[in-house]
């Protein structure tokens, strides 16, 4: 009987966050037969189908479900544990945070890179609500950032309870629709829910326990189709190369230059972005500066 491995879990963790084996393999720069026989391996050990595989793609079964919730804390705490050793034999400064798909948190941490050129390891995690969640209160991550809205506040305050963690308003801002430049809804300086209806909307994929996390402030209406990715470049490609639209701060570096342009959306609601840490958490100085930097975005 061979014994469940690590690497056998990431393959499945990756077929379950990019929805196909060719998506999974090409993510994690493996062959794709590679994969499918280490999945296989691992399903015949454990007796059960972990997908449901089929031309439209790789769909977990009750079983899979079960499966990657576990996995996905046993290679987090694995990486925690590699991480921890690592940096005590090379005696490197780390410092990592955790966050839904922002362009404000790349910018703060080019700031941060800057003004600490002696940290060797500086970490950003993007994923979904509930994982940075997770990453903040395993101590992964000295700080988390997500959105809060009265839709999501009660879920998520909920979490921070149960997890012993706090949060600071970093800033607040309104719901921005962002589309290709050449969009037929990009003439207008403020678009409508009702505007949006025809239009098939692109989504960052969010755990299924928890839909009502969504990162995206927009609810797709029904007519659209919706497409979902965790992938940050790849929603920017389908954008800009499409007439998909997506919804968020509308904080965006340059996005001009991507060939994007973000409109406000009519009667939106206030968010707040938050930033997680654990309770009774000092920030060290380099979160502090890096704090700094990303309220810089909502001044």
């Amino acid at each position: 009987m061979s014994v469940l491995n690590i690497q056998q879990m990431r393959y499945v963790l990756a077929v379950a966050d990019n929805g196909s084996f060719h998506a999974a393999a090409k993510k994690l720069y493996v062959s794709q037969p590679t994969l499918s026989h280490g999945i296989k391996e691992l399903e015949h050990e454990l007796g059960t189908q972990i997908f449901q595989r089929s031309r439209q793609g790789a769909f977990l079964t009750t079983d899979g479900a079960t499966f990657v919730n576990e996995a996905r804390k046993i290679v987090a705490d694995a990486e925690s544990l590699q991480r921890s050793f690592s940096n005590k034999q090379s005696n490197e400064q780390y410092f990592s945070v955790a966050g839904q798909h922002y362009d404000f948190i790349a910018t703060a941490l080019c700031a941060v890179m800057a003004h600490y050129p002696n940290y060797q390891y500086i970490r950003a995690f993007e994923s979904t609500t509930t994982r940075v969640i997770e990453d903040t209160a395993k101590a992964r991550s000295e700080v988390g950032i997500v959105f809060l809205n009265e839709d999501n506040q009660a879920h998520l305050l909920n979490l921070f309870a149960q997890n012993n963690l706090v949060y600071d308003v970093l800033g607040t801002f309104e719901t921005h629709i962002f589309m290709r430049i050449g969009h037929p809804l990009a003439r207008k300086s403020i678009i409508t829910m009702s505007d949006l209806a025809p239009f098939p909307q692109v989504r960052f994929t969010q755990d299924a326990t928890y839909s009502e996390l969504a990162e995206d402030p927009v609810t797709a209406p029904s007519a659209g189709p919706v497409i979902a990715t965790s992938d940050r470049a790849t929603m920017v490609t389908i954008v800009n190369q499409t007439d998909a639209y997506g919804s968020g701060s509308g904080i965006l570096e340059d996005p001009e230059n991507v060939g994007i342009v973000t409109r406000p959306l009519a009667d939106s609601r206030q968010n707040r972005m938050i930033l997680l840490r654990q309770n009774n958490h000092t920030l060290s100085e380099i979160a502090q500066y890096f704090v700094a930097q990303v309220q810089k975005s909502f001044a």
